[in-house]
This record gives structure tokens, sequence and C-alpha cells, in this order.
């Protein structure tokens, strides 16, 4: 008789498994309709769910997306522990199947959340359609001279702040970060500091949006001109940009838009670096020339950044490059972690328009 239930339940989980891997499967396929997820998803259903999942969470002084991660870990860890333990040690085989089967379903469903709650803007239209812009063409030359200009304004920026902006408090920088994506159109914006700390910086992380609560978070160990615009990336995630290199381009715009001293500074820095890195695929001799013409200071952030980050580096940091970039590649972003990088070419849209174009976030 028991063996009789146990096949029963055994069937049924099966069932769940098949019907929501079939799910799953056709939720992918939105992929190749990004017209269709941009009207009924991008346009209307996340934005309903977005508003209802801020109320609930964003205005907690905490973050209860850390919390909601670090119980899914412990969860999973646990169930596979028990699995283990009845299957090898209790030797009862077809109970540790049913287990096994149950956190299949679990994981689907937790999949499946994730592209309802939010993960579906990763198959939206691209920023390019949204803003009515062609895929601009520009010479080496062309680009070049954008990085002289980026490398200018990041100096003036620098050069004008001044010592109490470099001694904001957290709430004085996600203040003007929420302030600046307002501008751009943003509906509520909310960001505020992860609990994981210093982890995150173990796993290279600057911030990370959830979509499961719908908050924007910050790892506020990292050095403070970092921080502005690591928020306004998240913030732009969190208005249903799913793309990296957009929610960097929308982050880049606001950031330069902002009358904030720091977080103009924030933004200019990041830009740079994302535009020296690809001058130097282009030339590396035009790059080490305009590297050099950072100002001292900038030079100085240069190597207090890196030297942030190297401290951290290590087999986590490695293992967690290796799976975000397939995360991306998944998720219609076929250079991985290269699409960050891929923020120059909107950029270079938004200099071919003489700077004119401000965007305007959708939703």
């Amino acid at each position: 008789m028991q063996n009789k239930k146990g096949v029963i339940l055994l069937q049924k989980r099966s069932i769940w498994i098949i019907l929501l891997f079939i799910v799953l499967f056709l939720l992918f396929q939105s992929k190749n309709n990004p017209q269709l997820v941009e009207k009924y998803y991008s346009q209307a259903i996340f934005p309903f769910l977005k508003t209802y999942l801020l109320q609930l969470f964003n205005y907690l002084p905490f973050s209860i997306g850390d919390i909601l991660y670090t119980f899914m870990i412990f969860f999973s860890i646990f169930c596979l522990f028990k699995i283990i333990k009845t299957g090898l040690f209790k030797k009862k085989i077809w109970e540790a199947i049913h287990q096994l089967f149950g956190l299949v379903i679990a994981l689907e469903l937790g999949i499946l959340a994730f592209y309802l709650f939010w993960g579906l803007n990763y198959f939206r239209a691209d920023a390019f359609e949204r803003l009515k812009l062609s895929e601009v063409e520009y010479t080496d030359a062309e680009f070049i001279k954008v990085s002289a200009m980026l490398v200018d304004s990041v100096n003036k920026s620098r050069a004008a702040l001044k010592i109490e902006d470099l001694q904001q408090s957290e709430q004085q920088i996600f203040e003007s970060s929420e302030e600046a994506m307002l501008s751009l159109g943003a509906t509520n914006p909310k960001v505020k500091s992860s609990l994981a700390g210093v982890l995150m910086s173990f796993n290279s992380t600057s911030g990370y949006y959830n979509p499961y609560t719908s908050e924007a978070q910050v790892n506020t160990h990292m050095p403070i001109f970092l921080k502005p615009f690591t928020a306004c990336h998240e913030l732009a995630h969190q208005s249903g940009i799913g793309a990296e290199n957009e929610a960097s381009f929308f982050g880049f715009i606001a950031g330069i838009k902002s009358n904030n001293r720091l977080l103009k500074y924030s933004s200019y820095y990041s830009a740079t670096k994302e535009f020296l890195v690809a001058t130097w695929e282009i030339d590396s001799l035009v790059f080490k020339d305009l590297k050099n013409k950072l100002s001292k200071e900038v030079q100085n952030d240069l190597k207090t950044d890196y030297e942030y980050w190297g401290k951290y580096q290590g087999p986590i940091s490695m293992y967690n490059q290796l799976f975000y970039t397939n995360y991306l590649e998944l998720n219609n972003q076929a250079a991985g972690l290269k699409t960050y990088n891929q923020m120059v070419i909107l950029s270079m849209a938004y200099y071919k328009k003489e700077g004119k174009l401000v965007p305007k976030l959708q939703p």
C-alpha cells in the first residue's frame, strides 16, 4: 500500500516537472517576439507587479532580498543533504527520488517566478528601437574623439569635487541617484544598501537587483566614487531595463545630467573606463596617450578602484564571473560579461546626436 502511494506521488511530481518545464520552454520562446514582450509585459504587466513589490518591500530599512536569497541557498543545501542522507545512508532510494523531484519542482517554480516578476524584460525590444535610434556607424576617429571628450569631462568633474562631496552619507548618495533616475522617467525609484556587504566584493559585485522583491541594492563597502553610478545602474534594472549595457547607459545619462557633483563624476568615471577599454582594442598607443591625460586625482581613483577589487580576487570571484557570463548569455545577452562594455555603442549614438538626446525610461 505504501509503495503504491509512493508510485502515485512520484507520478504526480513527474507530471509537475514536465508541465513546468513546458511552461518555461514556452516562456523562453518569447525572446523571438520582443515587440509582444514590450507591449504586453514590459509596458503593462511588469509596471503593475513592480508597484506592489515596491510597496511591500522597498520602504523597509533593510534588504529583504538578501534574506530571501540566504534562505534559498541554505534551504537548497539542506534539501540536498537530506536527499543524500536518505538515499545513501538510509538506503531509502525511492524516498530520496521523491525528495529530489520536490526540489526540482521548487527550482522550476523559482525560475518561473524570476521571469514573471522581472526576467522577461531581458527579451523586450532593445533600447535602439524604444528610443527610435538606429544603431549608429562610427569611425575609429569618431570613437577616439568621444573617448577624448570623456577624459576631459572626467577630469573636470573630478576637479569640481569638494571635500564634503567625498564624505556624503549612503543616504545622500542614494537620494541623489533616485532623483537623477526620476528625471529620466523612473517611477518610485528606491535603492538600498545590501546586507551582504563584503561578501559581494568577493563575488566582484558592485550591486544587484532582486526581481523577487524589486530591491535595487548597492555594495556600500566599495570606494565611494563607485557607489552613485552603481545605484543608478541598479535603479535602471528596477525600472524594467534588463540588458546590462542599457542599464549602464541609462545610469550614465542620468548621472551626467545630475547637479550632484559626486554622481556626475561617478558616471563620467565609469563611462571613461568603458571607453578606454574599447580604445585599447582600437589603438593601444592612443589608449596610453588618453590614459596619461587623466588627471592625477582620477589616476589615484583608478588605483584605489583596482586595489580594492584586487584584494578580493580569488576562486569565488572567478567562479562568479563564469556563472554570470553563462547567465547573461542565457538571457539574450550573447556577449556575456562583455555586454557591460557594449554600453559604448548606445553612448556613441547619444554623442552622435550631439548630446541633445535625453532618453526616457520605458516604462
